[in-house]
């Protein structure tokens, strides 16, 4: 499902109230929530599979603060 959020919106949610295949979009960003792993290992918690991309489809790395704005990286490791 696609969820459109705000980024004070998805400061108030965590990522594991998504299920699998759940798209965000917030800001500049869109949020890819996976419970999988690429090798087929299930995982309790999105924070290992999930990933995101600016809006222009430009892959972004997972520094916090550098590639990853706080406010995304907090919100997929809650």
């Amino acid at each position: 499902m696609l969820y459109h959020l705000t980024r004070s919106e998805l400061k108030t949610k965590k990522a594991s109230e998504f299920v699998e295949g759940d798209i965000i979009r917030t800001g500049n960003y869109i949020i890819f929530i996976h419970y999988m792993s690429s090798d087929g290992t299930r995982y309790d918690t999105p924070a290992l599979c999930s990933y995101h991309t600016r809006k222009n489809c430009v892959p972004c790395g997972c520094t916090p603060g550098v590639d990853r704005p706080y406010y995304v990286d907090d919100f997929i490791n809650r």
